[in-house]
């Protein structure tokens, strides 16, 4: 084993966050990598190929030094290396010190599953009744509540998506090693006091949450919220903004001098989003905007409990801490929504695309149209969605999508054995790196991708289920 030369964290275990681990790994350094996700990679982790040898991203993630004594695992199965210690569902709630004498305060969420005893065998998905969104897969299919975080990782545990999960037992009674556990008695400990001055208000959410198994009181005014704080101790409450004489914000600031640590989320009907973000300066952890559905509610509660249920904080000392904080990608269905984002099945994003692509991915790699299951035969990618936008105040280059779209591009015609028209719609083709260009000239004169430089400015459905772009030329022309 290498001799440690310091001591380092990285926060995100996403693909720069493992490529930071594994250099100060391999200098020597001993490196504590947290992720609060129940699995490393991020979004590479979605990605199958990546431009332009249409080979895995990750295996270019392999240390640089010292190839022959580095371990040469495929960090799509795994991350493996002696000198860094990875900290799954887990996040950062301090940082004191200064550099060189980090303490570093972390909290990590419990599982329900025991990784030293999965053996992921899987007989724990079909006896499960819950079926969600699979974000995993961009929602184009579903998953149990009990899944797999990846399907390719090695070695692979099952997790419990406690926001979906009913509680049942069906799980735990076929696991073969006893590796699952239900807390329900400890979902009883949880209290949440429900303040609003509406009968029917308070009466839905005390039957929703206890359904869950947490342990609900009710308040039909400030005053009376006051009294229940000072009689008992509560973990969460959830606080109407609009009640007759104390109102929500006057409650909620007396509150917190009652019970410091107590969460609460206001909700508001009446009052504007202003006053409630108003409040979460104050205290307030979130807010609600009624009506709102269990669907809603449930993930901030569950975000409290799980803050609660997480083990003692630990506290790790380090020389160094290195933020590798990810990103988000654009919602196309904010806004005027002039492409059909979310109201088309057809129009998907390229991470929805990719997801279409993988092997591990809703259709194992079949290119099927999320609308009837048929296979595409024309396909057009639209640049500079969320990018390059004044009226978005997004006057920036997102740099990659050139590049992702023509290699997409090639994969589709690839899987459509040649019988697939594919054009990108483009204002400017930036191929910035070594070989790009000529990666970008074979897949027009060589794979006949085509190329229309024009700005799309709408997608429209037609009667016969497809659809039709609208776009305009440089020289002002408009076409369909």
């Amino acid at each position: 084993m290498k001799r440690k030369v310091g001591t380092a964290m990285v926060l995100g275990a996403g693909i720069a966050g493992i490529r930071a681990a594994l250099d100060l790994a391999e200098v020597g350094y001993g490196v504590t990598l947290v992720e609060r996700e129940p699995h490393i990679g991020g979004i590479l982790s979605q990605l199958d190929y990546q431009f332009p040898s249409d080979h895995c991203g990750m295996c270019r993630m392999l240390p640089l030094v010292q190839r022959d004594a580095a371990s040469q695992h495929c960090l799509r199965r795994g991350l493996f290396h002696e000198n860094i210690e990875i900290l799954l569902s887990s996040e950062v709630t301090a940082i004191e010190g200064e550099p060189g004498k980090f303490r570093v305060t972390l909290r990590q969420q419990p599982s329900w599953v025991d990784p030293g005893r999965c053996v992921g065998c899987g007989r724990c998905v079909p006896v499960c009744p819950v079926e969600v969104r699979d974000d995993f897969n961009a929602g184009l299919s579903t998953r149990k509540a009990i899944f797999l975080p990846v399907p390719h990782t090695f070695p692979n545990a099952y997790a419990i998506d406690a926001t979906a999960c009913t509680r049942c037992g069906a799980c735990a009674a076929v696991c073969p090693t006893g590796a699952i556990r239900m807390p329900e008695a400890e979902r009883k400990k949880f209290r949440i006091l429900v303040v609003d001055d509406e009968l029917v208000v308070r009466d839905s959410l005390k039957e929703w949450l206890e359904e869950e198994g947490f342990t609900v009181a009710m308040a039909a005014s400030g005053t009376e919220a006051l009294a229940a704080l000072e009689a008992g101790a509560f973990h969460l409450m959830l606080l109407d903004i609009k009640m007759p004489g104390m109102d929500g914000v006057e409650v909620l600031e007396r509150a917190k001098g009652l019970a410091p640590e107590l969460a609460v989320v206001m909700m508001t009907a009446y009052a504007t989003v202003e006053t409630a973000v108003d409040a979460m300066k104050i205290g307030a952890m979130d807010y609600l905007i009624k009506p709102f559905e269990v669907d809603g509610l449930l993930p901030k509660v569950i975000q409290v409990y799980q803050r609660l249920e997480a083990a003692e904080a630990r506290q790790i000392e380090a020389g160094a801490v290195v933020l590798c904080g990810g990103t988000a990608f654009y919602d196309p269905s904010t806004g005027k929504n002039t492409f059909g984002y979310r109201s088309q099945a057809n129009v998907l994003t390229q991470v929805e695309f990719e997801r279409l692509l993988s092997g591990t991915g809703p259709t194992g790699g079949r290119l099927l149209r999320p609308s009837d299951g048929r296979p595409a035969r024309r396909i057009a990618w639209l640049q500079c969605v969320g990018s390059r936008d004044a009226q978005l105040d997004a006057d920036f280059c997102s740099n990659i999508c050139c590049m992702a779209s023509i290699k997409e591009a090639l994969l589709a015609k690839e899987r459509a054995g040649g019988d697939l028209e594919a054009a990108i719609f483009f204002m400017d083709m930036r191929t910035c790196g070594k070989a790009f260009q000529r990666f970008r000239d074979a897949a027009e004169q060589q794979h006949g991708v085509r190329f229309e430089r024009a700005r799309a400015h709408s997608v429209v459905p037609t009667a016969d289920g497809m659809l039709r772009i609208r776009w305009t030329e440089p020289a002002g022309a408009c076409h369909e």
